[in-house]
């Protein structure tokens, strides 16, 4: 697992910060946070290779100060860093840095090298058409695959390249010699051909801000899935800046950062979609909060809610964050700055196996309660033979590991074999009454008058 670490001091809002960036398999990190909290700062640190002055040019006269630096530890890259120069008023360096295009950084408007690509483009417009009518192109495979695949469509079977100076230049041509240049697609079309570039160019670490600004919902979605293979050929890495939870929903585990300003003090830690999307966007307008666990835990709660009938007196919502962990942050965060509501409106809800390790751990006033069972997948997992006797086994080869194991085998019930999940929890609260019937009253409890 790659692994990339920055530290960046005394610059704009981030006093000091050291960050450690841990790839998962897809090579593909997302960054998000609240406005202002100093993400395209991290971004501009990167560009500091590109531009020692970026933080002069686009951050204001007091964005540095003679305690800011940057400093890089990097896979396969020998470590390096800027500091402040007050004869230059702005970063220097005394190492020996990357070779040129090893890590690639891309800007929002108007900073970014794909908003000064117009120009390039329209400049070489009469070798474009040199090359067409020579026909000096080829069909741009791997970018219609691409493209094909984030938009899901055959709109770009006919995209062609042509090469000047070493440089590709995309088209569609169209009848009687008419066509279409890449920067004449619409604004998405044209952000995902540069991030094409990037990947398939030198570089091994790319980062990006605003990767979503200009894609549609359904490009954001298919993004991900599309841009992971494209890395592992290039054998790259790269770092996003998001806000689209449409996006997040489709990271792989581990992928999620969280750049986050607590009392001042401003982090960048690893964090499930659920933390993420419950502090980033809220919830508000609810009377009381249940956080569990996971999707599949909240689903058993909202099941035995519309099972048993519950008389609801208060509007609520059941919210899978992902991880006791990330429940215990998100419980003390709600405890201090109350980003749900008051701690006597909020339920938390961890598996049985969980309990123990969070009651001992978090001693605020937030009431925890345990579900009674270890966990609900493994339940179904272990059982199944009883429960699912005419299920056939599963076509994959299963791991050795139960946990893991029973999380395949959820959607092998759910998803191969269209199995209700109501039936999933059907089966649970049917096998396991006692504890169902305790957690029931817990819940009816919480929400009724």
């Amino acid at each position: 697992m790659a692994a990339d670490k920055v530290s960046i001091k005394g610059i704009k809002n981030i006093n000091d910060i050291d960050m450690e960036f841990e790839f998962p398999d897809s090579n593909i990190i997302v960054i998000t946070g609240k406005n202002g909290v100093g993400k395209t700062t991290i971004v501009k640190a990167f560009h500091l290779l590109t531009d020692p002055n970026i933080f002069a040019k686009s951050s204001g006269e007091d964005a540095l100060g003679s305690d800011s630096i940057v400093s890089f530890s990097l896979e396969e890259i020998a470590p390096f860093g800027f500091f402040y120069n007050e004869a230059l008023d702005g970063f220097d360096t005394k190492d020996v840095l990357p070779s040129e295009n090893t890590i690639a950084s891309e800007l929002p408007i108007p900073y970014g090298s794909r908003f000064q690509r117009f120009a390039k483009i329209a400049k070489f417009n009469s070798e474009i058409k040199t090359n067409i009518a020579s026909n000096k192109y080829s069909s741009a495979t791997d970018l219609i695959k691409f493209l094909s695949s984030v938009y899901s469509s055959n709109k770009f079977q006919k995209l062609s390249a042509t090469i000047i100076q070493q440089t590709e230049f995309y088209f569609i041509l169209k009848d009687n010699d008419y066509y279409v240049r890449e920067d004449h697609f619409s604004s998405g079309e044209f952000f995902l051909i540069q991030l094409f570039r990037l990947i398939k160019s030198s570089s091994k670490l790319i980062i990006i801000d605003e990767l979503d600004v200009a894609l549609d919902a359904t490009a954001q979605v298919n993004l991900y899935s599309a841009i992971k293979p494209i890395l592992h050929e290039n054998n790259s890495r790269l770092i996003v800046i998001s806000h689209s939870l449409a996006f997040m929903e489709t990271v792989d585990d581990g992928g999620l950062y969280y750049l986050e300003n607590s009392s001042g003090t401003v982090s960048l830690e690893q964090r499930s979609f659920g933390y993420i999307k419950s502090d980033l966007f809220g919830f508000r307008g609810f009377d009381r909060y249940i956080l569990t666990e996971d999707e599949t835990l909240a689903g058993f709660i909202e099941y035995l809610i519309r099972h048993y009938a519950m008389e609801c007196h208060y509007r609520h919502i059941t919210i899978g964050v992902g991880g006791f962990t990330q429940v215990e942050l998100l419980v003390k965060k709600n405890d201090s700055e109350q980003i749900f509501a008051p701690h006597n409106n909020v339920l938390c809800v961890v598996d049985g196996d969980a309990f123990q390790k969070i009651s001992a751990s978090y001693s605020g006033p937030t009431r925890i309660i345990s579900s009674n069972i270890d966990d609900l997948e493994l339940y179904i997992y272990l059982h199944r033979d009883l429960l699912f006797p005419d299920v056939p086994k599963p076509t994959y080869c299963e791991s050795a590991k139960d946990k893991k194991a029973s999380k395949y085998y959820w959607r092998w019930l759910t998803k191969d074999n269209m199995i209700s999940t109501d039936v999933l929890y059907k089966c649970i609260a049917e096998s396991e009454n006692d504890n169902t019937m305790q957690l029931k009253n817990e819940i009816a409890l919480f929400l009724e008058k």
